[in-house]
C-alpha cells in the first residue's frame, strides 16, 4: 500500500506527456511543434508524425506552438495522452519583421510594450510623441503647446535625434538629420497595433543608432481582424477638429485580407500664428497562405503649419502667454504667420515565408519621398527653404527557434539623397543657392539565446556603416566633401527565472552614432567658401558611443505586474546639445569628451478588482557632463547636469470600467525642473510641474462618445526651452481644454 501511494503522488507530481498535434484546418499531422512545460525549460518537438513525449518535472501547464499557429495551453496534473489541433494564425507570419528587433518579454532589456487597446484608449488626434509622453523614462513638447504641428520627445533626457524609430522593422528616421517629424503623416496612432518602446542600447534594430532607446511600432494586424468599419468624429478648444473614416475587410475565403483609412485634422493652436491643417491615409493589403504572406503597406501626409518652432521668451510670456515669437507684423495691430508645407509619402512590399515549423525568412523592399518648404523671415525679406528627400531600402531576417534557443540574423541597405535650396520673395525662379547630401548604409545583426534550466543567455551582435556625401552649390568655390563612419555593437545579457511570475534579468552593450548634416555643419543648411574652413573636413565632429548596463526585475502576477530596474550610461564623445538654437530653428551641438547617465526605473499596474487598474511610473536620472565649454563665453564649466534632463518623473492613472457603459481615467503627471544650458545656471531653468488630465467615455454597444479634459488644473506649465543668454525661452502646455470625439463603429 505504501508504494501505490508513493506511486500516486509522483505520477501527480512529475507527469509525463504523450500526444500527436495536427492541423485544424486540413487534419494533417503538424511536425516542428514546440511542446513546452511553461515556467520551466524543459521541452520537446513533435516529429513527423506529429506525435511528442514530454516527461514533466511537476504538474502544470502545457504549451504547444508552432509558426503560423495559435499557441494553445494544456493543465496537466497527471500522465495524459493529448489530441490536439492547432488553429492556423496567419498574423503570426505578418509581424515577424518586428519580432526580429523587439524584445520577446524574456530579453534583458528595460521596455515597455504598449497595445492597441491601450493606445486606443489614450487617443484623440495627438501626435505620438504627445500620446506616448506617460511611458517611462519619456518626455515630450509640442511647439503650438497643443497636440500636433510638430512634437517631439526625449528619452532618459536625450533628444528623438538619438531614438530609433521604426514602423514593422523598417526604419523611419531620416538618414540626414536623423529625426523623424510626425506632423507630416498626422493621425498615425490610428493605424498602430503596438508600439515598444526600449531604453537604453536596447537589441539590435535597423537604421540610425538606438543610441537613447528606440519605438517600434507594429502596424495594424490585418489577418486576424473582422470585417468592421469605423468613422470618428472630433471637436475640441482652439477651433479644433478631427475626422477618420477606416475600413477592414477580414480575412477572405480565399486568403486576402486589407484596411484602409482616411483622415482630415484642423487647429488654431493655443499659441498664435500656430496651426495646422492636415490630412493623411494608411493602407495595407496582403495574401496570407499556409507558409508564406505577401503584404503591401503604404501611408503618407500632407501637413500645413503656421510656425511655431522659437520658444517664447518670459518677458512676452509674462504679457500674454500665447505670444508667437515668429509672428509677423501686418500692420493695424495684427499679426500674420510664417507658414510651412510638408508631405511624405512611404511604401513597402514584404514577403514572409515559414521555411520550416521553426524557421522564416522574411524581406522587405520599402521606399521613402518628402518634401516641402518653410519660411524664414530676415528683416525685410522672405525666405523659402525648400527640401526634398529620396530613400529606400530592404530589410531582411532569418528568425529560427527550438524549445531552448532561438537565433535571428538580419541584414539592412539603404540608400538616401536629399536636396536643399533656397529662394527668396517674391522671386521664385532663381535659387540662391542648391546642394544635396547623399547617405547609404548596411547593417547586419545577429542575435540568439539559449536555456540553461531557468537561465537564459542572450548574446546580440551588429556591424554597421553608413558613408555620407556632400555636394556643394554648383560654381560657389567648395568642392564635395565625404566621410565614412563604421560601428561595432556589442550586446550580452542574461535572465534568471526565479519564480513562474518574477524574472531577474542583466545587460550590458555598447553603441555608435555618426552626427548628423547639421552637427557636422554647424546648423548651416549650405556651405560656401566663406565658412567651408570652419566646417571641412567632415572629421571634426567625432562620432559619439554609449556604454550601457541595464538590470532589473520583472513580475507579472495575476493582479500586478511591474517593472524596475537601474541602469548605467557612460558616454564618449557625446554630441551634446549647447542649449542655443539658430534662426532656422536647428538645435546646436558639440562633442563633450565624457559624460554619463545612470538611474533607476520603475512601472506597475495593479487591478485590486477587474473594473478598477491603477498604473504608475517613476523615472530618476542623475546625469552629469564632467567637463563642458562655453566657447562663446570662454569659460569651461565641470559636472554639470546636461539640459533638459530631468532628475525625477513621474505618472499616475486610474482606469475605471463601469459594466462596459462607461470608463473613466485620470492622468496625473510631475516632472521636475529641467536645466535649460550647461552652464547649470539657476535662472535658466525649465520650473517643476504637474498636470492633470481627465478622461470619460461612453459605450452604447459598438459606438461610443469620447470627452477628453487636459491640464485639468488649468496650470501654467513650462514643456522645453532654450535660453537666448539674457533670459530663459519656454514652449508651454495649453491652458484647460477639451475634445470630444464619437466613435461610430459598423
Amino acid at each position: 500500500m505504501f508504494t501505490i501511494t508513493i506511486l500516486a503522488v509522483l505520477q501527480v507530481v512529475a507527469p509525463t506527456v504523450t500526444g500527436r498535434v495536427r492541423d485544424a484546418s486540413t487534419r494533417a499531422a503538424l511536425a516542428g511543434v514546440v511542446v513546452q512545460a511553461v515556467g520551466s525549460r524543459s521541452g520537446t518537438l513533435s516529429d513527423s508524425a506529429g506525435t511528442f513525449t514530454l516527461a514533466m518535472a511537476s504538474a502544470g501547464t502545457v504549451r504547444l506552438s508552432r509558426l503560423g499557429y495559435h499557441a494553445i495551453e494544456i493543465a496537466v496534473r497527471r500522465d495524459t495522452t493529448l489530441d490536439v489541433e492547432l488553429t492556423p494564425a496567419p498574423q503570426s507570419l505578418e509581424s515577424v519583421q518586428v519580432t526580429a528587433i523587439r524584445g520577446n518579454g524574456q530579453a534583458p532589456i528595460s521596455e515597455k510594450t504598449v497595445s492597441k487597446a491601450q493606445l486606443e484608449r489614450e487617443y484623440s488626434g495627438q501626435e505620438m510623441p504627445i500620446l506616448l509622453a506617460a511611458q517611462p523614462g519619456l518626455t515630450a513638447y509640442a511647439e503650438n503647446g497643443a497636440s500636433s504641428n510638430y512634437s517631439y520627445m526625449r528619452l532618459r533626457g536625450i533628444d528623438q535625434t538619438r531614438i530609433n524609430i521604426t514602423l514593422d522593422g523598417v526604419p523611419l528616421n531620416e538618414p540626414e538629420d536623423q529625426g523623424l517629424y510626425f506632423a507630416n503623416f498626422p493621425d498615425f496612432a490610428n493605424s498602430i497595433e503596438s508600439v515598444q518602446i526600449q531604453r537604453g542600447v536596447g537589441t539590435s534594430t535597423n537604421g540610425v543608432a538606438a543610441y537613447a532607446g528606440s519605438v517600434n511600432f507594429e502596424s495594424i494586424a490585418i489577418a486576424n481582424a473582422k470585417r468592421a468599419g469605423q468613422i470618428q468624429l472630433g471637436r475640441g478648444s482652439f477651433n479644433t477638429s478631427r475626422g477618420s473614416a477606416e475600413y477592414q475587410t477580414g480575412l477572405t475565403a480565399n486568403g486576402f485580407a486589407g484596411y484602409g483609412r482616411f483622415s482630415m485634422a484642423q487647429t488654431d493652436g493655443y499659441r498664435y500664428d500656430s496651426g495646422n491643417l492636415s490630412h493623411s491615409w494608411f493602407a495595407s493589403g496582403g495574401w496570407f497562405g499556409a507558409r508564406d504572406v505577401v503584404k503591401l503597406t503604404t501611408f503618407g501626409g500632407y501637413s500645413a503649419n503656421e510656425e511655431a518652432y522659437l520658444a517664447t521668451p518670459l518677458s512676452l510670456i509674462e504679457l500674454n502667454p500665447r505670444t508667437n515669437p515668429l509672428s509677423v507684423d501686418a500692420g493695424n495691430g495684427r499679426t500674420r504667420a510664417l507658414h510651412d508645407r510638408f508631405h511624405q509619402r512611404f511604401a513597402d512590399l514584404s514577403w514572409t515565408r515559414a521555411l520550416t515549423a521553426t524557421t522564416s525568412l522574411a524581406t522587405t523592399a520599402y521606399g521613402f519621398e518628402a518634401g516641402g518648404y518653410y519660411n524664414v523671415f530676415y528683416d525685410p525679406t522672405m525666405y523659402d527653404y525648400h527640401l526634398r528627400s529620396l530613400w529606400g531600402g530592404v530589410v531582411s531576417s532569418l528568425g529560427w527557434r527550438s524549445t531552448r534557443s532561438s537565433a535571428t540574423v538580419g541584414v539592412h541597405v539603404a540608400r538616401y539623397h536629399r536636396d536643399h535650396w533656397v529662394f527668396a520673395q517674391p522671386d521664385f525662379s532663381t535659387r540662391l543657392y542648391d546642394n544635396t547630401g547623399y547617405k547609404d548604409e548596411a547593417s547586419l545583426f545577429a542575435k540568439g539565446s539559449r536555456s540553461y534550466g531557468r537561465t537564459t543567455f542572450f548574446g546580440d551582435l551588429q556591424l554597421r556603416t553608413a558613408n555620407f556625401r556632400y555636394q556643394p552649390t554648383a560654381g560657389n568655390g567648395v568642392s564635395g566633401e565625404r566621410v565614412r563612419w563604421s560601428f561595432f555593437n556589442p550586446k550580452v545579457g542574461i535572465t534568471r527565472q526565479l519564480t513562474t511570475s518574477l524574472n531577474a534579468y542583466a545587460s550590458a552593450g555598447m553603441n555608435g552614432r555618426e552626427p548628423t548634416r547639421s552637427d557636422m555643419f554647424g546648423g548651416a543648411d549650405d556651405i560656401d567658401a566663406g565658412t567651408a574652413p570652419l566646417v571641412f573636413p567632415l572629421t571634426r565632429v567625432h562620432p559619439e558611443s554609449v556604454r550601457d548596463v541595464e538590470t532589473g526585475l520583472t513580475y507579472r502576477g495575476a493582479t500586478i505586474s511591474a517593472q524596475a530596474n537601474a541602469f548605467l550610461m557612460s558616454f564618449h564623445d557625446e554630441i551634446a546639445p549647447i542649449g542655443e538654437v539658430n534662426a532656422l530653428g536647428v538645435t546646436l551641438r558639440k562633442n563633450v569628451a565624457r559624460s554619463m547617465r545612470r538611474g533607476v526605473e520603475a512601472d506597475a499596474t495593479w487591478r485590486p478588482v477587474s473594473a478598477v487598474a491603477l498604473l504608475a511610473n517613476a523615472s530618476f536620472t542623475d546625469a552629469r557632463i564632467r567637463e563642458f565649454h562655453d566657447d562663446g563665453a570662454d569659460v569651461t564649466y565641470h559636472h554639470v547636469v546636461p539640459l533638459l534632463t530631468p532628475k525625477l518623473v513621474t505618472n499616475q492613472g486610474v482606469r475605471v470600467d463601469v459594466n462596459r457603459v462607461l470608463s473613466l481615467d485620470v492622468d496625473g503627471r510631475y516632472t521636475s525642473r529641467m536645466m535649460l544650458g550647461n552652464d547649470n545656471d539657476a535662472r535658466s531653468v525649465v520650473p517643476a510641474s504637474y498636470f492633470v488630465d481627465a478622461g470619460t467615455s461612453l459605450h452604447s454597444g459598438s459606438q461610443s462618445l469620447v470627452v477628453q479634459l487636459r491640464n485639468v488644473t488649468n496650470r501654467r506649465v513650462y514643456t522645453s526651452g532654450y535660453s537666448d543668454g539674457t533670459e530663459p525661452n519656454y514652449y508651454l502646455l495649453a491652458p484647460r481644454n477639451v475634445m470630444v470625439t464619437a466613435k461610430i463603429s459598423f
